[in-house]
């Protein structure tokens, strides 16, 4: 149903041995063999041979066989808390399918033999979550119909009184023409339709995972949701909407920020009194667990980009994936007494580059970053990101093959700044190399500089020295100087 990442589950050519309480709260990403569950009230055995999400010590959402049906299993084991988060996403559902709203049938609620294991299946449904669909997109272009329509469906809900707090893209399966809400664990339900002040809430919350500079498209999901519940286009609902979207874009940036330097469902965090490691657990392989435990072996087996006295930087392949490997190195005693109490550059650009994806503009993926300490003071830092085949914004400029598309990717670098803008924030080194061109669209990379602004003077007034900056590196291009002067 909720699919995070897929990890399948090993038989290892024996028969899936039944799991204890204790070993499914051992459990977690790496976890590779298939189990199975006596559920208390029925003869037919729960195997689960697929694991979608996991939330180590909590609970997990599998794919698995069950009465000779393919199914969606939800298995809930925290302490004191499991029947109730078992009860209200089967509440959830319930709700939905009182009110005909697509959503998986439930075969089963109830428990297996140890009754601290609560357990819930589902129909499985084959289709897109509309979260593969934001990840994979390649222009926001493609998404118009699907965002339409999702959007005419929480009208249709909101009309039904069924008010959504979770309105995260992976709770959507996209079959065809129909929509499945697939998770009922934040639904409440109301006897009337949604008041105007709550449904604007609820679709600013929606709106707001589609990132910064969506301001066209938000008008268009706007009116598509308006025209679908009856009302009258208004500036001023829309403006309050805009509003709405930037609390909420803030918030969920808030509440992420502390789940990028932590263990959950997305990270692993490794902490010990000489270093601090955390990674994606998506590109988790045991070679690229090997080289985080070495990370030095990366420059040797690595293709040397620069080899500076404050920054090394070379290209890997690791696990048939290329990456780009960054350590920020320590140039004598000075150097380390300056830097060894404020956040390391790694630090800083896993935490931007997080919130710049979170936010939809477009940067480098960070994988892992690793910081080194000495009595408790940072040292050395390594940051691993994933490989962008792009060329920088001076080769792509200066190639004239490109003159017919520049006008056009000048604007993007251009509204690309903007975006920063819009979140309150300055890159400091905007030079050509720091922007690699991808199929004609920009991508911000170097993000270790970067600055958050509270006050909106100090913001404009680092803007127009960073323009000034990025101007310079054209004065050898007087037509691509112009050509960006005439951009803005």
């Amino acid at each position: 149903m909720v699919i995070d990442s897929i990890k399948t589950i090993k038989t290892e050519n024996s028969s899936p041995q039944e799991i204890s309480l204790k070993e499914l709260r051992q459990l977690n990403s790496k976890s590779t063999h298939a189990f199975q569950l006596t559920l208390i009230d029925n003869h037919d055995i729960l195997v689960c041979h697929t694991i979608l999400r996991i939330l180590t010590g909590k609970r997990l959402v599998a794919f698995g066989r069950w009465g000779g049906k393919e199914v969606v299993a939800k298995i809930f084991y925290e302490s004191y808390h499991a029947a109730r988060h078992a009860s209200r996403d089967y509440n959830g559902i319930k709700s939905l399918l009182d009110a005909a709203v697509l959503t998986p049938a439930i075969y089963y609620k109830g428990t297996a033999k140890n009754k601290h294991i609560h357990v819930l299946i589902f129909e499985k449904i084959k289709g897109t979550s509309l979260d593969h669909l934001w990840q994979t997109k390649k222009t926001i272009e493609e998404l118009v119909t699907p965002l339409q329509a999702m959007s005419i469906e929480l009208a249709t809900q909101h009309v039904l009184g069924i008010l959504q707090h979770d309105l995260h893209f992976k709770n959507f399966l996209l079959q065809k023409k129909n929509i499945y809400t697939i998770d009922g664990g934040a639904i409440e339900i109301f006897l009337k339709p949604l008041s105007k002040e709550k449904s604007m809430r609820n679709l600013a919350l929606f709106f707001s995972q589609l990132g910064v500079g969506r301001e066209k498209l938000f008008y268009l999901l706007y009116q598509t949701y308006a025209h679908a519940r009856g009302w009258l286009v208004k500036e001023k609902d829309f403006i309050k909407i805009q509003k709405q979207i930037q609390h909420y874009q803030n918030s969920r940036w808030h509440q992420f920020r502390k789940k990028i330097m932590r263990t959950c469902s997305d990270f692993v965090c490794e902490k010990k009194f000489s270093q601090t490691k955390i990674y994606d657990r998506t590109h988790e392989t045991p070679e690229l667990l090997q080289y985080l435990n070495q990370p030095d072996d990366m420059f040797i087996h690595g293709e040397i980009l620069k080899a500076g006295r404050t920054t090394t930087v070379a290209k890997i392949r690791i696990a048939n994936k290329n990456y780009i490997i960054k350590r920020y190195n320590i140039k004598n005693s000075w150097h380390w007494l300056r830097r060894c109490l404020r956040p390391t550059r790694a630090v800083m650009g896993w935490i931007y580059g997080q919130r710049l994806r979170l936010l939809d503009i477009a940067t480098s993926k960070p994988i892992a970053f690793i910081e080194n300490r000495f009595l408790g003071l940072r040292g050395t830092s390594y940051l691993l990101m994933e490989y962008i085949d792009g060329i920088d914004a001076g080769s792509y400029f200066a190639n004239p093959h490109n003159a017919d598309n520049q006008p056009n990717v000048a604007k993007k670098i251009l509204f690309l700044f903007k975006k920063l803008e819009m979140i309150r924030t300055t890159h400091g080194d905007l030079k050509k190399t720091n922007i690699l061109i991808l199929d004609q669209n920009p991508v911000l990379i170097d993000l270790d500089g970067m600055r958050e602004h509270t006050s909106k003077l100090t913001l404009q007034k680092t803007i127009k020295h960073e323009m000034k900056r990025f101007m310079q590196n054209w004065r050898d291009m007087p037509t691509i100087h112009e050509m960006f002067k005439n951009s803005e």
